[in-house]
């Protein structure tokens, strides 16, 4: 998994190359913050671009609206519910914020709603400490889209899943700069369907372990 989200640099790299409409930042500022007003498509469309950059093998085809993935492929995808999770988590302990269980330490974790941090929008990622995983931002600074569809879990146990099979809104997770340490626990989940941008939406990349 990606230790930061992917910057403004990164996707407007990809905009340029592929003569896309670059994202706006409603003037958070752009460089190495991580790029908001992306839908669910678009973090998609860059993880396949990102991948021809590397030489790396298609995890996603796309026709239409309709997306399929190559689970067995080395490229570039977003993370699976389970995984964002489970990375949040610190490899899957009992932390109620990417980094801390304390409230008291969420400042130094995650750029929040509370105006004491020193970023009133977005941060440059990596501003922040990274929890024990090396990961930074995954509490805070922009929602971050998932591969899964949203929906109710499984009542039964299950090893890495991969979500419901099909529904009409995508899952987000980690909250963001907007709101407050409630929102920011590792496990609350949000979901917006796949076309839909908003100013406090990004993304971090993910690739199967090999």
């Amino acid at each position: 998994m990606g230790r930061h989200e992917v910057t403004f640099e990164e996707y407007d790299a990809f905009c340029d190359a592929t003569k896309r409409e670059k994202a706006g930042d409603v003037g958070f500022g752009r460089g190495k913050r991580p790029v908001i007003n992306v839908s669910w498509e678009d973090a998609v469309a860059y993880c396949n671009w990102r991948r021809e950059q590397e030489n790396l093998q298609k995890v996603y085809t796309i026709s239409g609206t309709t997306v399929t993935a190559n689970w067995s492929a080395n490229g570039y995808r977003l993370p699976t519910e389970a995984e964002w999770e489970y990375g949040a988590r610190s490899r899957g302990k009992k932390e109620k914020w990417a980094g801390t269980s304390e409230e008291s330490k969420l400042m130094s974790y995650a750029n929040s709603s509370n105006d004491k941090d020193g970023h009133e929008y977005t941060s440059p990622v990596g501003s922040f400490r990274a929890n024990a995983l090396g990961l930074y931002d995954m509490s805070g600074n922009v929602w971050e889209w998932c591969w899964d569809w949203y929906g109710t879990y499984s009542s039964g146990a299950q090893t890495d899943p991969r979500g419901s099979s099909s529904g009409s809104d995508w899952v987000l997770r980690g909250g963001s700069w907007s709101f407050g340490p409630a929102s920011l626990r590792c496990a609350l989940r949000s979901y917006l369907t796949p076309g839909f941008r908003r100013n406090d939406s990004g993304f971090r990349l993910s690739r199967a372990a090999r």
